[in-house]
């Protein structure tokens, strides 16, 4: 008999980078999915991909430098 856990179901991301190059400079885009849920968000800063995995429940105790120096 299997037996129940209280950690939450597994999620898995799918994070997707590419650079696009203009005649001055390059620019980084992204883009990172919820395989489960199909939802999917444009990454513009790589706190965005925090923000995102965040919002499935996961990682809730993990804190970013910012917060860490504020205690």
């Amino acid at each position: 008999m299997a037996e129940s856990s209280s950690a939450p179901p597994s999620s898995t991301f799918v994070i997707r980078f590419w650079r696009e190059w203009s005649a001055t400079t390059g620019r980084w885009h992204g883009r990172i999915e919820h395989v489960q849920s199909g939802r999917r968000a444009e990454i513009v800063q790589l706190e965005s991909i925090l923000e995102f995995v965040r919002s499935f429940g996961v990682m809730r105790q993990a804190r970013t430098a910012d917060e860490q120096a504020d205690d």
